[in-house]
């Protein structure tokens, strides 16, 4: 698993093609060297197309059945095995598209970053420390936001999304409770978001349809 050492980095707005938000500072993160024997970076699959906030809130009705915690432990570290085939994409309209991302960025505190080789350059929205090991690639088109910040503050690399370690610990105990004990092979699903919560849709669990629908956050936005 990675595990991030932050390094607040004084960005000079002198620098930027376009003057930065004032709300937003640069965070450099640095990931330490992956020994042979760990796994590399898992990517999600997304279709083409400084203030603290407040803790993010997960409601009654978003929590799956408890779970063995060894089990969902096991899990969330499967989760960033490159020998787990696991496909998550974004919602293909654009517009569900941007309301999905605007969502996550808003409302859960998900954090739009850059990687070059171990290092992260994080533009922070939020001082959410927290982040899941598990870290997205931003494949397909970037919306209008993250395009406005790699050109307002310059950034190159490989654009990444960090979520909230939480949301990543939920989707462990959703699949967890699936496989009860089982090995996580593939998955593939679909983010949504309505009603300010964000779901799991068309859930393919090693192969197998799974029924309805996985709650992962549920929050109001600021």
């Amino acid at each position: 698993m990675f595990q991030y050492n932050d390094n607040k980095v004084e960005h000079d707005p002198k620098n930027n093609h376009k003057q930065a938000p004032s709300n937003i500072v640069i965070e450099q993160l640095t990931l330490p060297p992956v020994p042979k024997t760990s796994a590399k970076i898992q990517t999600s699959t997304q279709s083409p197309s400084s203030e603290q906030r407040p803790e993010a809130t997960i409601e009654k009705g978003t929590q799956p059945p408890s779970a063995n915690q060894q089990q969902v432990q096991q899990v969330y570290e499967q989760l960033s095995d490159h020998a787990i085939d696991i496909q998550i994409a974004w919602p293909q309209q654009a517009h569900q598209q941007q309301a999905t991302l605007d969502f996550m960025y808003q409302c859960a505190s998900m954090q739009f970053a850059v990687l070059n080789g171990n290092n992260i350059t994080k533009v922070n929205q939020s001082r959410v420390i927290d982040y899941s090991d598990w870290i997205r690639v931003a494949q397909g088109n970037l919306s209008k936001k993250e395009q406005h910040w790699l050109t307002a503050y310059a950034l190159s690399g490989t654009p990444i999304r960090l979520f909230p370690r939480e949301i990543d610990i939920r989707l462990s105990q959703h699949i967890a409770n699936t496989l009860k004990g089982s090995k996580l092979k593939t998955l593939r699903a679909h983010y949504q978001v309505s009603n300010q919560t964000l779901f799991l849709n068309d859930i393919q669990l090693n192969g197998q349809p799974i029924k309805g629908s996985w709650p992962l956050y549920r929050g109001k936005c600021n």
